[in-house]
This record gives C-alpha cells, sequence and structure tokens, in this order.
C-alpha cells in the first residue's frame, strides 16, 4: 500500500510539474462531471417527481429545470476547451516529461547494464510503459474524484432516504474489491511472462519491415520463411500462456460483474424497493424510482472505488519498474572525478582482466602494456580475441575487474568519465549515423551546433563552403544581424567541419550535395534525404575523429567499407592528422597496421605476440602466418 502511494505521488509531482495548471483542472473536471449528474439526475428529476406524485404547480417544476440547463451550459464551454484543446496540448508534454527522465539516465546508466537480460528486459518494458502509466494515472485521479462525488453526494442521499439499501452496496463493493484485486495480479503476472516472448516477436517484425533487410530477405527467402515460423512460435507461445489463465480469468471477470454485481443490485435490491414503497409504504414511489437509478451510479461509484486500487496497485509494478530504471545509480559516473591534464601521457595497463559478468570466462586477461604518448599502436587478432573489449576498457566504458589503467599516472577511474573520454576521438567498428544533418553528424556535440539566433551553426554550410568561399554564410537562413565576432565563430567551425570530412576522404561527395551540411543523413523523414553508401557513410563516422582532435585516437576497422584506394588516401591523411597523437587502430586488415611503432596480436584476450612489422615477421609466428594469408594483396 505505502509503495502504491508513493509511485503515484512520484507522478503527481511530475505531471503537476510539468502541467500544473492542467492537473488542478482535471481533478476539478472530475468533481464537477459528477456533481452536474446528480443535480440533474437525483436532485432535478427528483423535484420534478415529487411535483407530480403531490400536485404542485407545473411552474416550479419548470423553473428548476430552466436553472439546471442554465448551469449546465454555462460549464460545458470550459469543459470543451478542456477536452477539445487543453488536453491535447498537455498530455504530450507529460509523456515528454517522463520519457526525457528516462532517456537522460538511459544515457547514464553503465554498459554493462545492456549486457544483463533480466535489467534490459525491465529496461525495455519501462520504456513501453512510460506513456501508458501516465494515462492509467490520469484515469485513476479522474476515477478518484468522480467516485469519491458520488459516493459523497448519491451516499448521503441514500442515508437521508434509505440507510438499508446503503447495505446491498457496500457487500457489493467488497466482494468485487476482491475480486478486481485477484484478477489484476493475475494479468501482471502473465504480462511479465509474455514480455520477453513478445520481444522476440517484434525483432521478426522489424526484420520484415525494416529498410535494413530487405535485400537480405529477397536474396535468401529461406531466412523468411525460418523468421515467419520463429514468429508463429512466439505468437503460439503467447497463446500458450493465455490459456493456461483462461479459466481462472473467465471465473474472477464472471464473479466480479455478475454474481457481486448484476444480482445483488438488479435482482435482490429492487426486489427491496418494490417492498418497502408497495407494502410497508416507508418510501415515496419518487423515492423508490430515485433510489433504484442512482443505485446503478452508487454502484459504479464504489465499483470504480474498488477497481481502484488494483488498479493503482498494477500501474503501480509498472511504475516501480520505471523509478527502479531511474533510481539506478551507475558504478561510473560521467560527471565525477579529478579534471584531467592538459597535455597527453603515456597510457599503462597493469596486469588487467575483465569478463562481461562474473560466472563467464575472462575476455581480457591479465594484459599489461605501456603505451607511450604519440606511439601508433596497431591491434591484431581473430574473431574474438578481445580487441575491440580491450577499446571499451582504454575508454572506460566498463571497469576492469582486476588490475588497472594509468593515465598521467594515475587510475583513469579518478578522472571524470566525461571529460577523459572527450580527450578520445573514436570510430566503433558498429559505428551509427542518425537521423540528422550531415553536420550534426560530424559534430556529435551539445553546445557546437547552436549559432547566433539559434541558428544550426554547421546549418550554415552549402556545397560551395567546401571549396574557396569560407566567408560566405550558407544560403541566408537566420545570419542577418550577427555580428563580425559571432559570424568568425561560425566560419571556424564549419571551416573545422568541412575539413574532417575532407581528411576522411569525403570532400568530392560533399561537394555534390546540394544543401551541404544541412543535408539530411537518412531518407527515413526527410523526402531530400540521402542514404549514404557503406563506404560514404564510414568516412562520416571517421570524421568525427578528425573534427574532435583529440589526444588520443582510437579506429576499431576504420576502413573496413572503403575500397583500396578509398583506404589508402585513409591512411595517409590519419599520418598527417595523427602527428602527436597516441592511436589504436584494429584491423583484420593488415596492410593498415604495417606502418605502426607497435603492433600487439591478441588471441584468447592475451598478448601472444607484440613488436614492429619487420620483427614479427621474423619470428615467423602468428602475425607472420596472417601475414602471409593477405600478402598477395599487398604486394
Amino acid at each position: 500500500m505505502k509503495r502504491v502511494l508513493q509511485n503515484h505521488l512520484f507522478l503527481w509531482k511530475l505531471c503537476f510539474k510539468t502541467c500544473p495548471g492542467y492537473m488542478i483542472y482535471y481533478l476539478y473536471d472530475g468533481f464537477r462531471y459528477q456533481m452536474v449528474v446528480f443535480v440533474e439526475h437525483v436532485l432535478g428529476i427528483r423535484y420534478v417527481l415529487k411535483c407530480a406524485e403531490h400536485g404542485e404547480p407545473f411552474w416550479k417544476a419548470f423553473l428548476f429545470i430552466g436553472i439546471v440547463l442554465i448551469i449546465n451550459m454555462i460549464q460545458i464551454i470550459p469543459d470543451g476547451y478542456f477536452i477539445h484543446g487543453w488536453s491535447f496540448k498537455s498530455k504530450p508534454k507529460l509523456y515528454a516529461a517522463l520519457k526525457n527522465k528516462m532517456y537522460e539516465k538511459a544515457s547514464q546508466i553503465d554498459l554493462s547494464c545492456y549486457d544483463d537480460p533480466a535489467y534490459y528486459n525491465d529496461f525495455v518494458l519501462s520504456v513501453a510503459e512510460a506513456e501508458s502509466s501516465i494515462d492509467r494515472f490520469l484515469v485513476t485521479l479522474a476515477t478518484l474524484m468522480q467516485g469519491l462525488t458520488v459516493l459523497f453526494t448519491t451516499g448521503v442521499f441514500f442515508l437521508m432516504t434509505d440507510a438499508t439499501g446503503v447495505l446491498f452496496v457496500l457487500v457489493s463493493f467488497v466482494l468485487r474489491f476482491v475480486m478486481a484485486k485477484v484478477l489484476n495480479k493475475l494479468n501482471y503476472k502473465v504480462r511479465l511472462k509474455v514480455n520477453p516472448i513478445e520481444r522476440k516477436r517484434n525483432y521478426v517484425s522489424r526484420v520484415f519491415y525494416l529498410n535494413d533487410y530487405a535485400k537480405e530477405l529477397r536474396l535468401h527467402p529461406q531466412v523468411g520463411d525460418k523468421l515467419e515460423k520463429e514468429f508463429e512460435e512466439a505468437n503460439d507461445e503467447i497463446i500458450k500462456e493465455q490459456k493456461k489463465v483462461g479459466k481462472k480469468r473467465t471465473f474472477l471477470i464472471f464473479s466480479r460483474d455478475y454474481m457481486v454485481g448484476d444480482f445483488i443490485m438488479d435482482a435482490l435490491y429492487i426486489t427491496y424497493l418494490v417492498f418497502q414503497a408497495a407494502v410497508t409504504h416507508s418510501i415515496d414511489y419518487s423515492d423508490a424510482v430515485i433510489l433504484f437509478n442512482r443505485a446503478g451510479s452508487l454502484r459504479g461509484g464504489m465499483s470504480r472505488m474498488a477497481d481502484l486500487f488494483p488498479q493503482a496497485q498494477e500501474n503501480s509494478l509498472y511504475v516501480d519498474k520505471i523509478r527502479k530504471f531511474l533510481d539506478y545509480e551507475p558504478v561510473i559516473k560521467d560527471s565525477v572525478g579529478a579534471a584531467v591534464p592538459a597535455e597527453g601521457s603515456d597510457i599503462v595497463l597493469e596486469n588487467v582482466t575483465f569478463r562481461y559478468n562474473e560466472k563467464s570466462d575472462p575476455v581480457i586477461n591479465g594484459i599489461s602494456l605501456r603505451v607511450k604518448q604519440g606511439e601508433k599502436i596497431a591491434i591484431v587478432g581473430y574473431n574474438g580475441a578481445g580487441k575491440t573489449t580491450l577499446i571499451k576498457l582504454l575508454m572506460r566504458l566498463y571497469d576492469p575487474a582486476e588490475g588497472r589503467i594509468l593515465y598521467h599516472g594515475r587510475d583513469i577511474r579518478q578522472f571524470c568519465p566525461k571529460e577523459y573520454r572527450h580527450r578520445i576521438g573514436v570510430v566503433f567498428q558498429d559505428y551509427q549515423l542518425y537521423a540528422a544533418s550531415l553536420g550534426e553528424n560530424v559534430v556529435m556535440q551539445d553546445g557546437v551546433l547552436s549559432g547566433p539566433g539559434g541558428t544550426g551553426v554547421v546549418g550554415h554550410l552549402t556545397a560551395n563552403d567546401s571549396q574557396v568561399s569560407q566567408s560566405r554564410i550558407g544560403r541566408g537562413n537566420g545570419c542577418d544581424g550577427v555580428t563580425a565576432k559571432e559570424t568568425g565563430v561560425v566560419d571556424h567551425v564549419r571551416g573545422e567541419v568541412v575539413s574532417a570530412l575532407e581528411k576522411a576522404g569525403f570532400g568530392e561527395r560533399l561537394a555534390t550535395l546540394p544543401h551541404g551540411l544541412e543535408t539530411q543523413v537518412t531518407a527515413e523523414f526527410d523526402k531530400d534525404g540521402i542514404n549514404f553508401s557503406g563506404g560514404e557513410s564510414q568516412k562520416i563516422a571517421i570524421s568525427r575523429a578528425f573534427y574532435k582532435d583529440a589526444d588520443i585516437l582510437i579506429m576499431d576497422e576504420p576502413s573496413s567499407a572503403l575500397d583500396p584506394i578509398a583506404e589508402y588516401e585513409l591512411n595517409k591523411a590519419m599520418e598527417s592528422a595523427a602527428v602527436g597523437k597516441t592511436v589504436f587502430y584494429i584491423s583484420h586488415r593488415l596492410s593498415t597496421t604495417r606502418d605502426a611503432d607497435r603492433i600487439i596480436l591478441l588471441e584468447n584476450g592475451r598478448i601472444e605476440e607484440e613488436g614492429t612489422h619487420e620483427s614479427l615477421l621474423a619470428k615467423n609466428g602468428k602475425y607472420a602466418q596472417m601475414w602471409k594469408v593477405q600478402a598477395g594483396r599487398y604486394k
């Protein structure tokens, strides 16, 4: 009970902080609606019936009806605005407030959380249920206000007219409450069981509608057949889980809706009212009619109140997962730690061991290594050797299970991770391009994209900006009235963006783009957007590292999607751009690694061989074997 209240109080604080006026009126609207219904359907009809039953003048009934009509017309105006205007504007704000919190937390949680299936399931469920949790909370608020209003107004009327009738309603209320609570717990357990299965089914759905898989499915139709089979199996599993509780659920719903609802109120209570009015004459016929009509409303109010806690409890279970996700304290806190010294430094690994979970074997096993400032290190090895994992440890996306990594002679865990990572420029093997402008895909940093008046700095670039006309401000969108100083900042930033793209070999392609750096990447949301080829996409990703001008460069398979000429040009560009910087190359193409100062060959998470290209060839070990396999293409 306490946790249910805490979870809904959390949602109330969030919603009230986001839209205070809307939330106050939302509570008032629940009270207003039932109050108007009570005045019209109880007091109004009762007064008219009594006037007819006791021979009162018609004008009294007519006057009362007129007053009620005027009141109703007055309250309809703000209610119409609330339903058709305010709600449509405010609800998206409430959704955004919660989702922004979740997205912010998602960017902070440890990368290891994504490796934990149980945590990831809860994470996916939390995001999926965020908007629904707010919707259910608002329904709960409306139900609470309406229920309380009905219980107070109609309850007082019953007590003053025929108090015995309240017993019928109370019995129905208590039994319905118990049935609803059991039913909601059952539904929640089923939801938890089918959630992983639904994730699998949704994955299959994505494969069939995403562009990424379209070519493969057409070339390999048997894959589609297999996925369809898996979709059917997942569907069957979901149906099986639902069937397991089918009979129990049917019994609970039947008992809740009929046995403790319709039978008690529509059969027993109406018999009691007829007896009171016709036999004992203890109530008027007009009161009997109103009591029977309002018995349904009172029963509905009590039923809503009976369902309220189980519904709130069910919603609380989802909110609880959301709060646990938001309350998670990452082990690696992005903004906590000492400042990183301005100059570069050696990087030292001391007996570093890492495993993805306590039960798994080490992926990195006892590695010790010293990398001098400005040294070019190539890391090679077969798939699964631990190359990318080692790089993630260097970037402190993970912390070692044993040992430590030193920078400036200090354990990198002592530094502020955000500041430390800012000193590293990286191109991941599984890089991603985003549905944003080309310039934004290069800069990838807050605060740099906004020029004077809120216009994106990179948004001022056109195709000609990659050539000579660096002094011109784009296409004139938002640049009027910009000071010389501000213009200089814009020119400087856009020049760096263009330079980074040119170093990555994208300069010629940039010159062909009508919108320059304003070009939207992917055509998913913009008809003028461009779906770049694999090689072009990789060049854009590589340009991020050049733009960042970091002390440490990490290139994870930087030329995997490039043709030999583009690979050669990239290597030359990296030679000039990496002067004085510490560089780590990961590549299966040994042509990229042969000019490194030192080559590290990993196997099973250990350093198997180490040395220059020539020394390792002379050793005639595993590196030499790898080179001989590829040598033909490099002669």
